[in-house]
């Protein structure tokens, strides 16, 4: 079966449908057929009767008829409705014309005078028949009057034909109500797909009070699981905060060392061991900035673009590089991202300070919106970086430039952030022939 609550409410609809259709189909034509029959029979039993005082008044009396009944159908040969009377004494027949000279055939059984007998015979076609016999004693006759099945067949299937809309009708009404149904049902899963929704766009911090109270139970435990992941994430960036802060006192004491020993004329022994704080400094630099990402588990608001980048860009510019340098921000002002602000500052940050050290005059940041997500590109018209060291340039604590400050640790934490988010980083070729940096965030 599948597992689409939809498709099970409307199956289930449509089965439940089908079966009411049937049942009340089947009783309907059980009790239609029974009422006519037994209309049937009370008409019979009213034609026995009318034969019956006719048949007092005439008594094979010269000159005379007998009386025929009114319904037009005995004279029609095979219709379906017949008389007979026989004479007990001579065994004379009289026949209805529909019979078209065939004898209606019965039980030989004791009758009193007056008494009606009910008999199931093979007619002139060979269908059943449902018979009324009755005895005169005055004038010694019996008198029967019949009616083929196939009479009552043609009445249940002209009313079947006449209802058939009908049932057509309530069948629609069912499914459209077992629809209305589904929907009424499947409302609070929208609710709570769209109260999720809202919590990831940071519109909500819990899903507490937006659901009904059907799922009250589900809303309490998933604010609680929430609340849980919220609480080790804090205790884990906490962690990992003093894990550095502690790691670089030992750090700076192995660095002190290596002074000493290059001051006392070790400089192989001081270079080696500076290349390996070196390097596990900026492995921690690296692993704290990823432990202070927030990323998108959790449930960032939107945050427009333009005016973060308008201040990262003039904070840089103010500084002893950014002032030389010609800045161009170009973002929409109605362009927003799904993010934690804090990220989104370190990304640019690390990005536009990369940029300004390598920048011969000018830096250019500029972002759209696009099918693949958000698009942002920085790029400045220093060097660049050659296709064979972009590798590097993205690994961690590699400086292409010792000369220049910094840990060599921006682009790859830059890269972090955007794969924190399902995005990704690419370093290009720019306008300039210096670095384009492109990063894809998820809109």
């Amino acid at each position: 079966m599948t597992n689409s609550l939809r498709a099970r409410f409307a199956l289930t609809g449509l089965v439940m449908t089908l079966a009411v259709m049937l049942t009340l189909g089947g009783a309907l034509q059980g009790l239609f057929e029974r009422h006519v029959e037994r209309d049937m029979e009370a008409q019979l039993d009213a034609d026995l009767r009318f034969l019956a005082r006719g048949l007092v008044a005439w008594n094979g009396a010269e000159g005379s008829r007998l009386t025929p009944l009114p319904d037009p159908r005995f004279l029609e040969p095979y219709s379906g409705l017949y008389w007979q009377i026989r004479n007990d004494h001579t065994g004379e027949v009289i026949r209805s014309p529909s019979l078209a000279g065939a004898t209606l055939t019965l039980d030989a059984d004791e009758l009193r005078a007056g008494q009606v007998h009910r008999h199931i015979i093979r007619g002139p076609e060979g269908g059943k028949m449902i018979a009324l016999e009755r005895r005169m004693e005055a004038v010694a006759y019996r008198v029967v009057v019949a009616v083929d099945r196939k009479v009552l067949h043609a009445a249940k299937t002209s009313f079947l034909l006449e209802f058939l809309p009908v049932l057509a009708g309530l069948a629609l009404v069912m499914l459209l109500a077992s629809a209305a149904q589904g929907m009424i049902a499947l409302h609070p899963i929208a609710q709570a797909r769209q109260a999720l929704a809202e919590l990831r766009a940071g519109r909500r911090e819990r899903l507490g009070g937006a659901l009904p109270s059907e799922l009250k139970g589900l809303a309490t435990e998933f604010d609680a699981l929430l609340e849980a992941q919220r609480r080790g994430t804090r205790i884990a960036r906490e962690r990992a905060a003093d894990l550095a802060h502690g790691l670089r006192t030992p750090l700076a004491l192995l660095d002190a060392q290596a002074r000493d020993l290059q001051a006392q004329g070790a400089v192989t022994a001081a270079r080696d061991m500076r290349a390996v704080t070196t390097r596990m400094e900026a492995r921690l630099a690296r692993e704290l900035a990823r432990a202070h990402i927030h990323g998108p588990g959790n449930f960032a608001a939107r945050i427009a673009l333009a005016p973060l980048a308008r201040r990262i860009a003039h904070a840089l510019a103010r500084g002893p590089r950014g002032e030389a340098l010609s800045w161009e921000v170009s973002v929409p002002e109605s362009l927003t991202l799904a993010a934690d602000e804090g990220d989104l500052l370190e990304l640019l940050g690390s990005i536009l300070d990369n940029a300004t050290k390598w920048a011969a005059t000018r830096v250019r940041l500029w972002a759209e919106d696009s099918a693949k997500g958000v698009i942002l590109v920085i790029e400045d018209d220093g060097p660049g970086i050659a296709p064979t060291d972009r590798r590097a340039a993205l690994s961690r604590g590699v400086r292409l430039d010792p000369a220049l400050s910094g840990t060599g640790l921006g682009l790859a934490i830059a890269q972090d952030i955007a794969a924190a988010y399902g995005g990704g980083l690419a370093l290009e070729t720019g306008e300039w022939e210096g670095l384009r940096v492109r990063v894809t965030l998820p809109g």
